[in-house]
């Protein structure tokens, strides 16, 4: 690169020469004069230096001001030439309209895939939170993501290294608007909490901390657009949230999701009401918040944790009932990646899948710019004696390579602006694509300038990746011969032949990918989950704040079930906190059994846990193996039992688990297994409790009915019956279940295109190899027909020649395709990541492809006209 820019110009060191130079030139002429006028040598030379005072001085102003003058030049120069190359690329691309679209297509895919890519990272990790001086927001982890209420108390009446403490929980509550009744997530918060964030709202106002009504609500701008078709008079006007009239104060701006992580959609805010969380704020035990804080001015995040370690041992000390986790009490900033803490376990599968999307995005590039490489060295053969003139006429071969990558650049640039809108495209399929799963998701892939940036630097990386080597190709060639227009040497194509050799082991590591991915599709629509969803709604349920606070849970729902048993047609029913496979909660506890050593040492053992009720294993049929199910009598005050899977039975008892104790409960029954987060998993060990145990407001009904179509009509109007404020979410469970295949569908549907994608560039860089051969041996070829050769041996002749560097690729790419499908075990469902079809199909697509793209200049070398080729030979 810097053999690129070098002009004729002088360096520092040489402009310092010459200034000193010019000093002593002078500096002996004035003692030349003074000694003429009669002074001594010495005394002239004493005279001479204090006339010109501090030589040193002065010399180092002219060095630097030369300096100054030498750079202008140079940047003059630079952006002359930079403007006549401009000019010149733009009028030679628009000359070669085939050559300027294929290229800028396959850039515009390669780069508005990285774009896209990207897109998600930044909208994940880089792009700041909408708070007020972010970085001093911090998470205060208790051991635990949350926390209880007496403790946010005690730390914010403690800490002295935050302006200000505030928490928040998850709320789930039903907006009832006229006839509609639908569910809504939101937060119920401290009235400093969204102060403390620092952004206003952008209509009427935000929750105050002197506000001390509990009857106000604050709306989110998706809540406000999507629920109240953004309605200008929303302020002033009363909803019904989960049975209670709430006033609406104002609507929070755009992106603003409170200190909840990327992507999470935040409907509302509603301050914590004292009478009726009374329960909840007075037990420490009751962890339902999470804890957050602004540091103070000139206050860092390691004094916070400091002084939140001495708090923290003093809390535990006066209420030793605490866990010895808390004691370990952190402070950590939640913008950026690191606010996802505490949701490690379940987004993990969502950052290994990006990760994959980035390796499989970078590989399709780099198949591109070795398509692009090709092209452009078949653009330089075709130019040879235009090269040639210009060397001949003095041009140095930098100012060539500047011209030939000034050319690639404005190739890669247009290509990088139609990449970012197909990648805005696909930042609006994803969100189009989410919009239906359980959990509301919406990420902001909108354009900033950190996706500018990249995709600038991206663009400018390609340029070089895919046009650096062929342009010092060009401008290194012999001028004689060039302008004679004789054949290129065969480096020049032994390199053609190396760059298809690596697109198609790229191509064929992207279709054995896109296969496996495929292959995983179509099997995990036959995956026996366990279970049979077949013939089962689901009713998604939140009871009002309340019931939920007042112990009305477990008779509200004696009368759903009582009232749905009426309904003809349902066969069995139950509920349960987790729907398996349909990303609708998760539960995961730590237990010991009686055989476990006692000491705070031992944690015990990670086990996936369900609360449910009597019928759930029948209703979804899970098979008891053995034991008992669960019964009315499983209740708070009853001795505690738990429910376990064979895995789980097998693992900790060797099978024989019946009788024995888990934690401080009995094991009652052993059923089969099944799938509980993904398809693909292993099974895990799975413990189930009884839900009247240790009742929640957030649950689901499971009903099996014969006429599922009539059964919902029936569900909705008898829990309207029974409390119009209950929302009414009736859907087969096997819709909801399909929530299990997103991964598999998405995994399917990207690294196919990608594949595809690969394949097709690579047919180009086979096509451009062959019809590149053809044009250099067309003299041969007619020869050979002249002497004989038939029209099939032309077409062998010429096919033949891409079979060694087909085979080589294919050989590379196999190799490294079953090591990258070994990394895949986890993305993959019901089939084996070295899988014998998938290579014989892929081994098929890429010598098809091969002989697809051989083909027309195959056909085009069969019909040389030899009598031709003569004429212009002789």
């Amino acid at each position: 690169m810097k053999r690129l820019f070098r002009f004729v110009s002088r360096s520092r060191a040489d402009i310092a020469a010459d200034v000193g130079d010019e000093f002593a030139f002078h500096l002996e002429m004035r003692i030349g004069d003074l000694m003429r006028e009669g002074m001594t040598e010495t005394a002239a030379r004493a005279q001479a230096q204090r006339e010109f005072g501090d030589a040193a001085r002065g010399a180092r102003a002219c060095v630097r001001e030369g300096t100054h003058m030498e750079r202008q030049r140079w940047l003059a120069r630079l952006g002359s030439e930079l403007r006549q190359d401009l000019a010149y690329g733009a009028r030679f691309l628009a000359r070669s309209p085939g050559f300027s679209t294929a290229a800028v297509l396959t850039l515009a895919l390669a780069i508005g895939g990285n774009t896209a890519i990207f897109s998600f990272v930044n909208a994940l990790a880089l792009k700041p939170m909408l708070a007020a001086n972010p970085a001093e927001l911090v998470r205060i982890y208790t051991g635990q993501s949350q926390s209880s209420w007496l403790n946010y108390q005690d730390f914010r009446e403690r800490g002295r290294t935050f302006s200000d403490v505030a928490v928040h929980a998850n709320a789930m509550v039903t907006l009832v608007d006229g006839d509609r009744a639908v569910r809504l997530l939101g937060e119920t918060a401290s009235t400093s909490y969204l102060t403390m964030i620092g952004v206003p709202a952008a209509i009427g106002r935000a929750i105050l901390p002197t506000d001390a009504r509990t009857d106000i609500v604050v709306l989110s701008e998706h809540a406000w657009r999507t629920r109240f078709a953004s309605d200008p008079a929303i302020v002033g006007r009363t909803i019904r949230l989960g049975g209670r009239p709430f006033e609406v104060i104002g609507v929070m701006p755009k992106g603003f999701r409170g200190a909840r992580p990327p992507g999470f959609v935040t409907e509302f805010w509603i301050p914590v009401n004292p009478m009726l969380s009374a329960r909840t704020l007075q037990d420490r035990g009751r962890t339902a918040y999470e804890i957050v804080a602004r540091l103070a001015p000139a206050v860092d995040v390691a004094q916070a944790q400091a002084e939140m370690t001495v708090i923290a041992a003093q809390i535990r000390a006066e209420h030793p009932e605490l866990e010895e986790s808390f004691a370990r009490t952190e402070v950590f900033p939640i913008d950026g990646v690191r606010g996802f803490r505490g949701m490690t376990s379940t987004l993990a599968p969502l950052f290994a899948f990006v990760g994959l999307l980035t390796v499989v995005a970078g590989i399709v590039l780099l198949v591109g710019c070795a398509n692009i490489a090709g092209l452009l060295l078949g653009r330089a053969t075709i130019r040879r004696r235009e090269i040639g003139v210009r060397l001949a006429l003095g041009a140095t071969r930098g100012r060539l390579v500047r011209q030939l990558l000034t050319e690639t650049l404005l190739l890669a640039l247009v290509g990088g602006g139609a990449g970012i809108l197909l990648a805005a495209w696909l930042g609006s399929a994803f969100n189009a694509l989410v919009a239906g799963l359980p959990v509301a998701l919406e990420l902001d892939l909108a354009l900033d300038r950190r996706m500018l940036a990249y995709t600038l630097a991206l663009s400018l990386g390609t340029a070089l990746l895919c046009g650096l080597l062929p342009a010092r190709r060009a401008a290194r060639l012999d001028v004689i011969p060039a302008l004679k227009e004789d054949a290129p040497s065969p480096a020049r194509q032994r390199l053609r032949q190396a760059l298809v050799i690596g697109q198609v082991a790229i191509s064929c590591v992207l279709l054995l990918c896109g296969g496996l991915f495929l292959r995983s599709l179509a099997n995990a629509n036959r995956v026996d989950p366990g279970f049979d969803a077949s013939g089962v709604l689901l009713v998604d349920l939140s009871l009002d704040e309340d019931a939920s606070r007042s112990g009305d849970i477990l008779p509200f729902l004696d009368r759903v079930q009582s009232g749905i048993r009426q309904i003809p047609g349902v066969r069995s029913q139950s509920m349960s906190t987790v729907v398996p496979l349909a990303l609708l909660g998760r539960e995961e506890y730590r237990v010991r059994t009686e055989s476990d050593p006692p000491g705070v040492d031992n944690r015990g053992r990670w086990v996936m846990a369900n609360r449910i009720a009597p019928g759930y294993f029948d209703t979804i049929r899970i098979p008891l193996l053995a034991g008992r199910d669960f019964t009315a009598n499983d209740r708070a005050g009853a001795p505690p039992v738990v429910i376990v899977n064979e895995t789980l039975a097998r693992q900790f008892w060797n099978g024989a688990a019946l009788g024995k104790r888990l934690d401080d409960a009995e094991v009652v029954g052993i059923v089969k297994d099944s799938k509980y987060w993904t398809l693909g998993e292993a099974i895990a060990p799975t413990v189930y409790t009884p839900f009247a145990e240790r009742p929640v407001p957030l649950f689901n009904l499971l009903v099996r009915s014969e006429d599922p179509v009539l059964a919902t009509r029936a569900i909705r109007a008898e829990l309207a019956r029974l409390d119009p404020n209950v929302s009414a979410d009736v859907k087969p469970m096997s819709d909801a279940v399909g929530a299990a295949l997103l991964p598999a569908q998405v995994g399917a549907s990207t690294t196919g295109t990608f594949g595809v994608l690969g394949a097709l560039l690579t047919m180009m860089g086979i096509y451009g190899l062959v019809a590149f051969t053809v044009a250099q041996r067309t003299r041969e070829i007619g020869i050979r027909r002249a002497i004989g050769a038939r029209t099939p041996d032309v077409f062998v002749l010429v096919v033949r020649g891409v079979i060694v560097p087909v085979a080589a690729g294919l050989l590379a790419g196999l190799a490294i395709g079953v090591l990258a499908a070994t990394a895949l075990g986890g993305f993959i469902v019901g089939i084996s990541p070295i899988d014998p079809p998938t290579i014989a199909a892929t081994i098929v697509l890429v010598v098809g492809t091969a002989l697809a793209a051989s083909i027309i200049p195959a056909l085009r070398a069969a019909r040389i006209d030899a009598l031709q080729i003569l004429k212009e030979a002789g």
